[in-house]
Parts: structure tokens; C-alpha cells; sequence
């Protein structure tokens, strides 16, 4: 099955989604959970993997037994609309899976084998980097926020810093999230993303305003460098048979990126 541009499918009656650009590299592990799943013998009717959630143990526990994941070896973000990305290695697993959650990031790297570098979405942007040059895998959470204050370049730029990779044998792919004909905004929103990027950022329908966030984040990589990119297509307003919408829903609900080096 394919939804946008990513490859969607069954693992044992949970449905996720996969990059096609990264499931090239045989080193990378990665995929996007969705809300939807077919488990009998359970009351969870969507799979929500927010700690807001106060049964997420027990979706925990589902999706580590149906895809056979060791919960204790992720790290999670705890999501602020900043642009921190914290490099990860074994000291940051502290014990317990929910125990693990980096204050104040919207992003993690690595290039540790065997860690899960985990983030949670309903509309804003999962961007995914991974480097195969220096097997370096990194992650980060943007909203409207954290993408006007360039979170996605600031995520190339410490990979860059810190591991020293080469922007052009980055590849990188941008996950579900809300599309240019969904995010409508007020002036005072779209005054500040025209006078950065100008019109071409900018559409216009029925007297409404939206903003195309995805050619934002396209315009931040190529500016330091990224060749290659993917752009998953996915409008999460519009396919909430599959993901969450805070926009469309209210809802406190999350899917997932998951993220991490093979051993």
C-alpha cells in the first residue's frame, strides 16, 4: 500500500509507513507509526503513542510486542517548538523507556547502534536525516514555530558540527504533516513566513491564507546543502484515517517516528 509518497504496511495487525528514499540503506532502521492497527484481544481502537495518554503503557507494550522492539533502548523528545537537537548515545538510557525523554529538544542524532530515537506528531513536520557516508542518523519535531526559526537547517548544521558529515551524502525526508492546502493562518502568522521566504511560501483560496511549510523546510536544506530530498506527500489534515490532526481533530493524540542504527 502506498499513501503519498511512503510505503505503507502491515506488521502483524499495525499498520506503518516507511520513507522510500531511506529504505534503501540496509544500516537504517525507521518507520512511522499510524493510528490505525487490526490486534484482536485488545480494547485500543488507535494506537496513541503520547505519555499525555494515561493507558500509553499498555500501546507501548502492543507495539513492542507486535514489531518486537525493545522499549527500553529509546530516547524521546519532549517537544517545546525550539530548535535544540541533543546528540544521543548510551548514557541518555536511564532505565525505564518513559524515563527517557530529553527536556527542552525538538531533535535527537545519533550514531550509536541499537537506539530508538523517537518523536511524536499530529500536523507538524518530522524531518529525517540520515547520512550512510558516517552512518549518522538524526530526527526533529517543526511546527510553524520551530520551522520559521529554522529548525530543519539547525538539524543539518549540528550533524555537520558533530559528526562532520558532508550535506550533499545527507538524504533526507520530510514525514506526514500538515499540507499547503490545509495550513491556514492569520495575517500576523503569514506577515512573518512572506517576509522571510516571500510569496512564493504563500497561497491564497476563497480569501484564506495558507502557508506551504514543506517548501519552507525544502528551501532551509538546499540553503546548507541537502541534494537530496524526499517529501512524503502525506496531508495529515486531509489522511486522519491514518494519522492526527490537532488542527482538524483538537485531539491529544500522536503518532510516531521512529528512528535508529542496526546493530
Amino acid at each position: 500500500m502506498q499513501i503519498g509518497n511512503y510505503i505503507c504496511k502491515d506488521v502483524n495487525g499495525i499498520t506503518i509507513c516507511q520513507s522510500r528514499l531511506l529504505f534503501q540503506f540496509k544500516n537504517l532502521n525507521h518507520f512511522i507509526t499510524t493510528r490505525k492497527i487490526k490486534v484482536g484481544n485488545t480494547d485500543i481502537k488507535d494506537l496513541d503513542l503520547s505519555f499525555n495518554n494515561e493507558n500509553f503503557q499498555e500501546h507501548y507494550n502492543l507495539l513492542s510486542d507486535k514489531l518486537e522492539l525493545d522499549l527500553n533502548r529509546m530516547v524521546f523528545t519532549n517537544q517545546v517548538h525550539g530548535k535544540k537537537v541533543e546528540y544521543i548515545d548510551e548514557s541518555y538510557l536511564t532505565g525505564v523507556y518513559w524515563n527517557n525523554v530529553i527536556k527542552g529538544t525538538d531533535g535527537l542524532m545519533t550514531s550509536t547502534r541499537g537506539i530508538f530515537l523517537v518523536t511524536k506528531y499530529a500536523d507538524c513536520m518530522p524531518i529525517i536525516a540520515y547520512d550512510p557516508i558516517k552512518n549518522v542518523v538524526g530526527v526533529v519535531h517543526s511546527g510553524w514555530r520551530g520551522t520559521l526559526i529554522e529548525t530543519p537547517k539547525n538539524l543539518i548544521m549540528r550533524m555537520v558540527d558533530i559528526f562532520n558529515c558532508a550535506p550533499q551524502d545527507i538524504f533526507v525526508s520530510i514525514g506526514p504533516s500538515i499540507g499547503p492546502e490545509s495550513f491556514e493562518v492569520g495575517t500576523d502568522v503569514a506577515e512573518k513566513f512572506i517576509k522571510k521566504y516571500g510569496n512564493q511560501i504563500v497561497k491564497l483560496k476563497d480569501g484564506k491564507v495558507y502557508i506551504d511549510l514543506w517548501k519552507i523546510a525544502e528551501i532551509q536544506l538546499k540553503e546548507v546543502g541537502i541534494i537530496n530530498i524526499e517529501n512524503s506527500m502525506i496531508d495529515t489534515y486531509v489522511n486522519t484515517e491514518y494519522f492526527y490532526s490537532y488542527r482538524k481533530e483538537k485531539t491529544h493524540k500522536r503518532f510516531a517516528v521512529f528512528v535508529g542504527l542496526l546493530d
